[in-house]
């Protein structure tokens, strides 16, 4: 658990025991705050009062398919789920200073400490050189609760982008270099811009992998639908597909470790009864589009 989040400078040379357990996080490729890496494989991310909710009350059909969420926390109320993690069992973190040299990003919420907080699974935990894409997933972003302004304008890029026709959009994208390949660096304003080809050209650059491994990736997408194709009334809106890759792969590296592909990002996302949001029914057909479409790319 985490309690206690304090940035270094609000101290005011205060002795207090504090462990200095926070440091940026390098692999990030898309979203709006920064997120900050935890010890032993967590990350910190700031969130709203609602995604706390989905994830203390996400139906255990989703759970295999979202990263692994050991806590939450709400100013200093701190929640630690059954199946949390062994060590988030049994260390409780006190006093956790943000430190000053990442004081001045928006860590926190454009500088101000958020008082929300989920504890996540890092995708990229022990990975040397890791392969990451963020897709923004299915045709429809905004959630339930959103103003007449926020449909309007999600709609709106949604329809002048990918995501209409093909159910995904790109939102971040890093492939390392190697001998044979130079570093790739895509943001979101760059997909946005993408159209169909370009799209499909960029995810055949990340994708360039062994053939064993492409299997992997194919296996795995193949159960997120599952999942959602036998999930009634939830709808993903404004989620992204999150997937990782090692580039450097050792013979003794068990295949499993080097692929991982969750569903992430679930401020907008419903299901039925959910905070009052409209009930839907069938499948989160959005999402499954573009599920469809990453797999035939994948397998091109």
């Amino acid at each position: 658990m985490v309690l206690n989040i304090k940035r270094a400078s609000s101290l005011d040379g205060a002795t207090v025991n504090v462990q200095d357990v926070l440091k940026p996080f390098d692999h990030q490729v898309g979203g709006h705050t920064p997120f900050t890496s935890l010890p032993n494989g967590h990350l910190l991310k700031p969130c709203v009062e609602r995604e706390i909710y989905f994830y203390q009350k996400m139906p255990k059909s989703l759970k295999s398919i979202a990263p692994l969420c050991c806590s939450t926390i709400q100013g200093s109320s701190v929640s630690t789920f059954d199946d949390s993690c062994v060590n988030c069992r049994q260390h409780q973190l006190e006093n956790v200073v943000i430190p000053e040299s990442i004081e001045g990003s928006p860590i926190l919420n454009k500088r101000k400490l958020s008082k929300n907080f989920i504890v996540l699974s890092d995708l990229t935990y022990r990975m040397k050189s890791p392969r990451i894409l963020d897709l923004k997933l299915g045709t429809r972003q905004h959630g339930d609760q959103a103003t007449v302004a926020k449909i309007a304008c999600m709609t709106a890029k949604c329809q002048s982008t990918t995501s209409a026709a093909l159910g995904i959009r790109l939102c971040g994208m890093k492939r390392p270099p190697s001998e044979s390949q130079n570093q790739i660096s895509i943001n979101k304003y760059d997909g946005r811009q993408m159209g169909k080809i370009e799209l499909f050209l960029a995810l055949q650059q990340f994708f360039d992998v062994p053939e064993n491994v492409l299997e992997l990736v194919q296996t795995k997408l193949l159960a997120i639908r599952g999942v959602l194709n036998d999930t009634e009334g939830v709808r993903l809106f404004g989620a992204s597909l999150l997937i990782v890759i090692e580039s450097e792969i050792k013979e003794s590296t068990p295949i499993e470790n080097l692929v991982r592909i969750k569903v992430v990002d679930f401020a907008n996302a419903t299901f039925g009864g959910f905070q009052g949001d409209n009930i839907y029914e069938g499948k989160d057909e959005g999402s499954i589009l573009g599920l469809d479409t990453l797999l035939g790319i994948v397998k091109c």
